[in-house]
């Protein structure tokens, strides 16, 4: 019976042995979808710009119910705030040239009427002197009186050809040039020589350097009726009136040129 058993085991470990089962792999998971949320915030974004209202542009021109100031009432304007503004600064300046004394309380006077015309009056009412006179005032496009430094700016215009013309003048010396006095003088005088080439450019508006900056126009005003003519800002008032009578100011039919 031992012989019979290991010729049956020799058969038996002849066979070959059967492959063992290989399990399934798991299937790949597929990609998960976007998250929702991100979508919704998406949709969020793409409402809050359709609800999003788009302002117009407003157009930075003369508003209709305005009319620009007239040749005349322009050539006054200037006269007169020249006149405030650097009368008693030049008398000043002539007498001290030509007479040797100490001309510190009419130096301080005369600066204090050029602070006033020029910074104290635009400040309080946005004219100077020369708009009550001249019966005009300026607005921007908005129907507003422009900042006061505009107003302050444009009555520096005098100022800076003066100063201009003496450094310029000061830096030619025996010595020879002095480049710093002249760059500085060269300088200074751009702004006026700017101010009349804006001026031409821009006359279908009579706007200038400073009343392109500020979006200003300088139109006619005109006073009411009722409205009494008391106290000094009355008086300038008064005087308008009574330059327009004497057809100074231009006539109200005078086409603009």
């Amino acid at each position: 019976m031992g012989l019979l058993e290991k010729a049956g085991q020799m058969q038996d470990e002849g066979k070959a042995k059967p492959a063992k089962a290989t399990k399934p792999k798991p299937a790949k998971k597929e990609k998960q979808a976007k998250k929702p949320a991100r979508r919704a915030k998406k949709a969020k974004v793409v409402d809050d710009l359709d609800d999003f209202e788009v302002k117009e542009r407003v157009a930075k021109t003369l508003p209709t119910e305005y009319e620009l100031a007239k040749k005349p009432a322009r050539f006054a304007r200037s006269l007169v705030d020249f006149i405030v503004t650097y009368g008693a600064f030049l008398g000043v300046l002539g007498a001290f040239a030509m007479v040797d004394s100490d001309f510190t309380y009419f130096w301080i006077l005369a600066i204090l009427v050029m602070i006033f015309n020029m910074i104290a009056m635009p400040i309080m009412t946005r004219r100077t002197v020369g708009n009550y006179a001249s019966l005009t005032k300026y607005i921007t496009y908005k129907g507003k009186p422009p900042l006061f430094l505009h107003q302050t700016f444009k009555s520096l215009t005098i100022l800076f050809i003066v100063v201009g013309l003496i450094l310029i003048l000061s830096s030619q010396s025996s010595d020879g040039t002095n480049s710093v006095n002249l760059g500085i003088g060269l300088a200074v005088l751009l702004i006026p020589i700017s101010d009349w080439v804006v001026s031409k450019i821009r006359h279908e508006t009579k706007q200038g350097l400073w009343d392109s900056i500020f979006f200003a126009y300088m139109v006619s005003h005109s006073r009411m009726a009722d409205e009494e003519a008391t106290g000094f800002f009355g008086r300038l008032e008064s005087s308008g009136d009574w330059l327009k009578d004497k057809g100074w100011l231009g006539k109200d039919d005078e086409e603009q040129s």
